[in-house]
This record gives C-alpha cells, structure tokens and sequence, in this order.
C-alpha cells in the first residue's frame, strides 16, 4: 500500500510540472521578441519601460518581431528589431515562395525617435542564411532571436548558416560601437584547427 501511496503521488505531481511548464513555457517565449503586424506601412513598439516609438517600414516588410528592452552601449541607447518580408513576392510557387527574408535593424533612441544605426540579413531562403537559435529543432525555432546577444560594446550574431564576401564559413558577427557607428568583426569557423 505505501509504495501505491508514492507512485500515485509521484505521478501526479509530474502531471502538474508538465502542465507547469506547458503554461509558462509560451508566455516566456512571446515576451522576448512580440510580432506586430505592418498597418498602411507603420508599426508601433511598445518598449518594457513604457515608451512607445512609431516606426515607418518598406512597403513590402509584412511587420516586425521586436526586442523590448533598450540596450545601453557607449552612453547611448539602442532597440533591435527583425523586418519579415516574402522572399519571393512575384512567385510564390516558385523557389523560396513560401520562405521569408529577415533583416536585424538596430536603432539608436534619440528622444522620441529612433535613427537606424546598422542593418544585417540574418535569415534568407534566397541567400541560405540562418542563425544558429533559429535551428534548433525546438517548436517554435522561428521566432526564436536570441542568437543576437548584446553587450556594453554592442551587440553579436551567432550563426548557424552564413558566409563571408570570399566565401568561408562565418562562426559570429560582432557590430562594435565605433565613433558612433557600428563596425562589423566577424569570426570564422575553424575547420581544422592546429593543436
């Protein structure tokens, strides 16, 4: 009877953990980087600290995922934000019609407005791009960003799939703050490393 007692209890409260993290476990995910959808070519961002910016996009850019907290770097503050638009508007039948073309922007708050500071592809069909979080295997992997990490120097991309202007495998982009301007460093993968 006593070993009936803890199994029953031992399952139940696994029941309850599992249900425990499939509650939490999309509210988290949602949180980080909240889509908002392209109205007459405008989205509004509503930050973590209450401020609101009013950002006009390109006209094919179908909306934003965005990052809510400002990131300090260099005295100044800074938001990042990933524009989707289709990679293959004109056929979607067609290569990659069905894929999506996403572009880092990264502005610098200047009171009430936003100055885009630097830009980067960091997922393409057309172009075989992809970070590293957006292949995890992991339900939800698309709108998982957190391959884009920032620091008090600026901020870094995590690749899974991208390669440099002569064609070698890129590891990480860093985009260092430098006299006001981003300037971008990147680090390869070494394919065989000396020991």
């Amino acid at each position: 009877m006593q070993t009936m007692f803890w199994v029953n209890k031992l399952g139940k409260s696994l029941v309850l953990f599992l249900l425990g993290l499939w509650v939490i476990g999309p509210v988290y995910a949602n949180v980080d980087t909240p889509w908002v959808k392209s109205k007459g070519g405008q989205v509004h961002l509503q930050m973590a600290d209450g401020t609101v910016y009013a950002l006009t996009l390109n006209a094919d850019v179908e909306g934003v995922f965005y990052d809510r907290d400002k990131h300090p770097v260099k005295g100044d503050n800074y938001i990042s934000l990933f524009q989707a638009s289709p990679s293959n508007r004109a056929n979607p039948t067609g290569l990659c019609g069905a894929g999506n073309e996403i572009w880092l922007y990264v502005y610098q708050v200047t009171g009430a407005e936003l100055v885009e500071k630097t830009k980067s592809l960091v997922s393409s069909c057309l172009h075989s791009i992809s970070m590293t979080s957006q292949n995890s295997g992991a339900s939800g992997q698309d709108r998982d960003f957190s391959s884009v990490q920032w620091n008090s120097r600026g901020f870094s991309i995590e690749w899974f799939d991208h390669v440099d202007a002569a064609g070698r495998s890129l590891k990480l982009s860093n985009f260092m703050v430098q006299d006001g301007d981003f300037v971008q460093q990147d680090v390869l993968i070494q394919n065989n490393p000396k020991n």
